[in-house]
């Protein structure tokens, strides 16, 4: 009876325990392992393996162990990505002189590792040591390994012709580099062809007319040499055989579907095209899933909403009605969220796992995703007219709450306010109760029980998103992931060279100690969204533990979340980790603006300092992606940000005799909007306060506009069909954008919007009057009552009252640090004291504030009452000269 995979790793946790690691049973156990690719276990036996007495004293078996060591070191998803690779070739280097060596199988594996060193850090030298490896093991001949190193080889030497292109050469350029490893390729697979199809008629060799990888290496083969019939035959034997984990028919899909990527480049150059009987024998290798094709030949797609609170959410929301209709949402698979971005993308994520669940992958259409958008785009801003940001401190229970209860803070109240505001109008039965993030994992109908979303997705037409929640971890500086399998840090984004500190594993949540076996949805979210300063980290204590030293106690450290725009704003961290080969990036961060006059005061330097550092991360970020696309590591690159085309001019010195020349600026951006509007859009705050409509929609029709404008098939790799374009309700305030007066009441209404208090007395003239009266009559009032009443004894007895007050506070705060050390609250006297007076008068204050100045503040900026003067005729376009 053949293992199953819960047997073998059963048996694998009972040898990590400490059970002796005997190496005919850890062989065993290895293949069962790695097809259920569980190569974490696989390591760990193996590890304990290596050090057994009957491995050390053979020198055959240690080399066996070895190579699967090193295999599964560097394919192992929970170790850091630099230093599994180093390990792993480590392990090699251990086992056998790696500049010598003429083992296939560790050549091969060598070459793997190299091969993924550059996939990590996009240096090209990595793949060309990669090539090295592969080359020499394929020196050794093709039959001798069934022709893994050669085939690998091929491809390698493929992917350096690719990178070495140079676009606009001379069609003759036959001594190009380009051209050498090009035909490098060729004679390889020529070689492999020429041996390998009469290798399974040798006597002994029958066996391989039943081994997938022996036809798919002789398929690729001919695929690469445009071979078609031959390709056609040598594919349909590999997709006759039965039992072939689904993963590694993904994996050789992809690198097929790369060769017809990389020969469609080189023919698109040249002007002319790729057979078309390639990709048809690529569908019928397949079968009759026309989705994995596409899949494999566009690459994992992975779309990132950055931080920026609220505004950043409509932003967004403006860009998922673009991709809606341009119908690439169901092509995502991997959603990474920041914050604002964090918001929405839960409320996105949680309609789509509603329609996959109730819709066949086959039934789903487009208009699924319109309609999807189209009801976040009303629910989101009606959740947001409730005014999060004040709703905090407008509940007498809750500011109570936060005093009496431990660990309870205005953090955790927000989590909660995104789910009964916003989320509840998911219309998944779920209503206003809390939400689980373990519990919201999608299960599509018609898809096995077991679906996971990196194994199965592959397959289908409408991709089921891992979503991912980053935070930020004030213990170590580290990214912190929520998804709705495990949270804790990713391996991928950590850098052991440069980064010393621990890392706290990331943990599936049956494994974690109780009560973390769930995490609430609406914490997660708001620990994304912890702006510091603002809100108090997310706590979560009796997780993890640790010992500094051999001879020091065990600690336990309590993991602090903060927001995740601290460590990357844009989310493009998770895209990468999760291996996403088409990136779209959504960006209305707080980019930094340019100041005449710079603070010096002792907090303005400290933040204008960390706004540099932000725009300087954000750049590099943005470098590290643009590399990643020239050096092949992507197909598609899509970034768009609130200050896209928007001039960048040089100031010259005074009384300059080089003056530069004046800038020839079209006062329209390239995709329709004012720019001086731009301006106002990119500056609005980024707070949690109610929006009005002027404000979500500009901010909705901008990241329509843009995605519309930039995303075509150059920035995606792959042809985007032109759909037709769709009546959104955002786009009302369209015409208000392409307005050219600076004083319509739309620009007025977004001049005040980066106000974080006050907005609507700065719109309001009558508010102004009203309030300049009020604090007028105070004063008179205040002076009237100093004049009657003043004398010696009154200054004396103001100053008893000062200082009585003085002395209260005093005891106050020394009086509650008692309380809080006795009854271990973890609040300080400040946050306690804070809390009192939100539970006593403050929560007064902000119910005025909600049902009085916020609705006039939301009628202010209503679009049907901002359209009612005639917008100005459309002037052409302004061209100023230059010299």
């Amino acid at each position: 009876m053949a293992m199953t995979l819960r047997d073998a790793q059963n048996a694998a946790r009972d040898i990590i325990s400490g059970e002796e690691a005997r190496p005919d049973r850890v062989l065993e156990l290895v293949p069962v392992l790695r097809a259920g690719r569980k190569f974490g276990p696989a390591r760990k036996i193996l590890d304990r393996c290596a050090v057994h007495p009957d491995v050390v004293n053979n020198a055959e078996l240690r080399v066996k162990v070895g190579q699967k060591r090193a295999l599964c070191t560097y394919k192992d998803p929970d170790l850091a990505n630099d230093k599994k690779l180093d390990d792993a070739f480590s392990i090699l280097q251990s086992i056998t002189d790696l500049d010598k060596t003429l083992d296939q199988e560790t050549l091969g594996l060598a070459g793997a590792i190299q091969k993924r060193k550059w996939e990590v850090t996009a240096q090209v030298r990595y793949l060309e040591s990669s090539f090295a490896f592969y080359y020499r093991g394929y020196r050794q001949g093709v039959e001798n390994d069934g022709g893994y190193t050669a085939i690998n080889a091929a491809f390698v030497s493929d992917c350096l012709a690719d990178i070495a292109n140079v676009p606009d050469q001379p069609a003759d350029a036959d001594l190009s580099l380009s051209e050498q490893w090009r035909r490098q390729a060729v004679a390889i697979r020529q070689d492999i062809i020429g041996k390998l199809p009469a290798l399974a008629n040798c006597p002994g060799k029958e066996w391989l007319h039943n081994q997938w990888w022996f036809f798919v290496t002789v398929g690729e083969a001919y695929f690469g040499l445009d071979a078609c019939e031959a390709a056609r035959e040598w594919l349909m034997k590999a997709a006759a055989v039965p039992d072939v984990p689904d993963w590694e028919q993904e994996s050789t899909a992809r690198q097929i579907a790369a060769l017809l990527v990389m020969k469609r480049n080189l023919a698109r150059q040249r002007g002319q095209q790729v057979d078309p009987r390639l990709e048809q024998v690529l569908r019928e290798f397949l079968g009759a899933s026309s989705p994995a094709l596409e899949s494999a030949v566009r690459g994992k797609v992975g779309l990132a909403l950055s931080g920026g609170g609220f505004r950043a959410s409509f932003y967004h929301i403006g860009v998922l009605a673009k991709l809606a209709e341009l119908d690439l949402l169901r092509h995502v698979e991997c959603l990474s969220c920041v914050s604002g971005g964090s918001i929405i993308g839960a409320h996105y994520y949680l309609e789509v796992r509603k329609l996959l669940q109730e819709k066949p992958d086959q039934e789903i259409a487009r208009e699924d995703y319109i309609r999807i958008v189209r009801k976040i785009e009303v629910d989101f801003f009606e959740g947001v007219k409730t005014n999060v940001r004040t709703r905090i401190a407008a509940e007498w229970l809750t500011n109570l709450k936060m005093i009496v209860v431990p660990g309870y803070s205005r953090t955790m109240r927000a989590g909660e306010l995104y789910e009964t505001e916003i989320f509840s109008r998911v219309d998944d039965g779920e209503g206003k109760e809390a939400r689980w993030l373990n519990d919201i994992r999608i299960c599509p109908k018609g898809a096995p029980a077991d679906f996971s979303p990196k194994d199965h997705n592959w397959r289908r037409a409408a991709k089921a998103p891992v979503l991912v929640l980053n935070a930020t971890t004030l213990n170590t500086g580290h990214n912190w992931h929520f998804t709705a399998s495990w949270m804790g840090e990713p391996p991928a984004g950590i850098d052991s060279e440069v980064d010393a500190n621990y890392r706290l594993r990331r943990m599936y949540y049956p494994d974690a100690p109780p009560p973390h076996e769930r995490v609430r949805l609406g914490y997660a979210v708001a620990a994304s969204a912890c702006v510091p300063g603002i809100f108090e980290p997310l706590t979560l204590a009796n997780i993890y533990q640790r010992k500094p030293a051999p001879e020091e106690r065990m600690v336990r450290p309590l993991v602090r979340l903060v927001d995740g725009g601290v460590h990357d704003n844009q989310g493009v961290a998770a895209l990468l980790e999760q291996d996403c080969s088409v990136l779209i990036v959504s960006d209305a961060s707080g980019q930094m603006q340019d100041l005449d006059f710079p603070s010096t005061g002792l907090l303005g330097v400290p933040l204008r300092a960390n706004s540099i550092l932000q725009a300087r991360v954000r750049v590099a970020q943005f470098e590290q992606l643009s590399g990643r696309l020239r050096g092949g590591l992507l197909r598609g690159l899509l970034f768009v940000h609130l200050k896209k085309d928007l001039e960048t001019n040089p100031v010259d010195w005074i009384d300059t005799h080089e003056p530069s020349p004046p800038p020839t600026v079209d006062p329209l951006t390239a995709y329709g909007v004012q720019r001086h509007v731009q301006r106002l859009l990119a500056g609005i705050r980024t707070d949690l306060d109610s929006f009005s409509e002027a404000e979500s929609y500009g901010l909705m029709a901008s990241g329509y506009l843009m995605t519309g404008h930039y995303l075509d098939d150059e920035a995606m790799g792959f042809h985007v069909p032109q759909q037709t374009a769709e009546k959104w309700n955002f786009l009302a305030v369209e015409p208000l954008m392409k307005d050219p007066r600076r004083d319509a009441p739309f620009v007025g209404q977004l001049k005040v919007a980066n106000a974080l208090f006050f907005k609507v007395w700065l719109l309001m003239r009558q508010l102004q009057i009203i309030g300049g009266g009020f604090v007028v009559f105070l004063l008179l009032l205040l002076v009237y009552s100093a004049y009657v009443t003043w004398d010696q004894s009154s200054l004396s007895r103001l100053l008893m009252c000062v200082g009585g007050f003085v002395v209260f506070v005093a005891l106050a705060q020394l009086g509650l640090s008692v309380i809080g050390r006795v009854l271990n609250y973890r609040k300080t006297a400040t946050e306690i004291l804070i809390g009192i007076g939100m539970a006593t008068f403050g929560f007064g204050l902000a119910r005025l504030h909600l049902h009085v100045f916020d609705k006039l503040f939301l009628w202010q900026g209503t679009i049907k009452r901002l359209g009612r003067r005639k917008p100005a005729a459309k002037v052409a376009p302004v061209r100023t000269a230059g010299p």
